[in-house]
């Protein structure tokens, strides 16, 4: 039963990923991005795979600082990304099990970064990177739900590309 209430929280994730790529505004996407992080933390918990809960549970406070970075001056404070890539590293370390458990925190390191930045392009194009990465991750901890997300949120990151091009030709 846990396993199908992982998969079910995972399809709810990889649904407000994919929908991600598909929006225009910044703060659209990092809502986008904290439902997906929710829904992350579950799936990981009960799948017994805390390399990927924990980013994602760091990821959920990141994103309430971030979405509120054009209408709150405390959170347009650069401090803030480096703040949190640092306590994800510090805690991926403290709880490092296995080598494999290094992918999710670099991928988180870009995520930071990406929802950091002002231009919903350039974090689009920094997400496909970080599929890779939690693909290979996926794949080692028998996520299968995740690896279709990432497969699919590669696909979509692609198409938003072609869209973007179309509509500039």
């Amino acid at each position: 039963m846990k396993i199908i209430i992982a998969q079910i929280f995972g399809i709810g994730a990889m649904i407000s990923l994919f929908s991600i790529y598909q929006q225009k505004s910044r703060k659209k996407l990092i809502i986008c991005k904290l439902c997906a992080d929710i829904c992350w933390v579950f799936h990981y918990m009960l799948l017994g795979a805390p390399g990927g809960m924990i980013p994602n549970f760091i990821g959920i406070f990141r994103e309430l600082v971030f979405v509120n970075r054009e209408s709150k001056k405390w959170a347009d404070m650069p401090i803030w990304p480096i703040l949190f890539i640092l306590i994800n590293w510090g805690v991926g370390i403290t709880t490092f099990k296995a080598p494999i458990n290094i992918l999710p925190i670099a991928a988180s390191t870009f995520v930071t970064i990406s929802l950091w930045l002002k231009k919903p392009r350039l974090t689009k194009l920094i997400s496909a990177p970080v599929s890779m990465t939690f693909l290979i991750y996926d794949i080692f901890v028998g996520s299968y739900v995740g690896i279709i997300n990432e497969s699919i949120s590669i696909i979509s990151i692609i198409i938003s590309f072609i869209r973007e091009k179309k509509k500039n030709e």
